[in-house]
């Protein structure tokens, strides 16, 4: 399960990169934030990405020790892979509020990271 949950990450650092460069609304939408920095990763620091967005680009990094803006944690692994996977805002309500999924930092990069990532999905 934690090699799929790393996985996911890669695969949407991959989606989100190609849609700064190939879909103008995205692009638009991220175009004029400046080194906001969003985590996804599991509570026990063992698995996350950092991903960076900076004027339209999007970048990344592997692993969950980096500095961030906020992040979106995740109880576990296979918790994360089957949430995010799932693209349903009930499950994520679900893991919210049975404390499988927490943020760290400004909610409001999260909810704007979320909603970038529906402009492209």
């Amino acid at each position: 399960q934690t090699m799929r949950f790393s996985a996911l990450l890669f695969i949407l650092y991959q989606i989100l990169k190609w849609a700064s460069k190939f879909k103008p609304a995205y692009r638009g939408y991220i175009g004029s934030i400046h080194q906001v920095k969003i985590m996804i990763k599991t509570a026990d620091g063992k698995w996350g990405r950092l991903f960076i967005f900076d004027q339209g680009t999007v970048s990344s990094r592997s692993g969950a020790n980096h500095p961030y803006d906020t992040a979106i944690v995740w109880s576990d692994a296979e918790t994360g892979f089957k949430v995010m996977a799932s693209k349903s805002d009930a499950e994520q309500f679900k893991a919210a509020t049975a404390g499988k999924m927490k943020l760290d930092g400004m909610a409001f990069f999260a909810q704007w990271f979320n909603d970038g990532v529906k402009l492209v999905m």
